[in-house]
């Protein structure tokens, strides 16, 4: 995100058009159960639904059901921030 703001004000925006409705729709408040169909699809894609399908049952003291997937997928977005982000930053640099 520092690599696309102009101003301390973009984050805000980051934060209300991204994390605050990835948070409704994953489960952190409600279970994604309870959602429509459509929207639990939508949740199964979103980075922050594998975490709390890992860190849930780790708080129990208990080992996550497919754990391995939910690692991978965490790590994919997490090698594709990085790859975006060095994009970006490099291109930012190069005005």
């Amino acid at each position: 995100m520092t690599a696309l703001a102009p101003s301390y004000d973009f984050f805000l925006y980051y934060f209300t058009l991204v994390i605050t409705p990835m948070m409704m729709l994953c489960g952190v408040f409600f279970p994604v159960a309870q959602l429509p169909s459509a929207l639990q699809t939508v949740s199964a894609i979103l980075p922050l639904s594998h975490a709390i399908d890992l860190a849930r049952p780790l708080l129990s003291g208990i080992v996550p059901a497919h754990a391995l997937l939910h690692l991978a997928v965490l790590v994919a977005y997490a090698l594709a921030g990085y790859y975006l982000a060095l994009v970006l930053f490099r291109r930012r640099l190069g005005r």
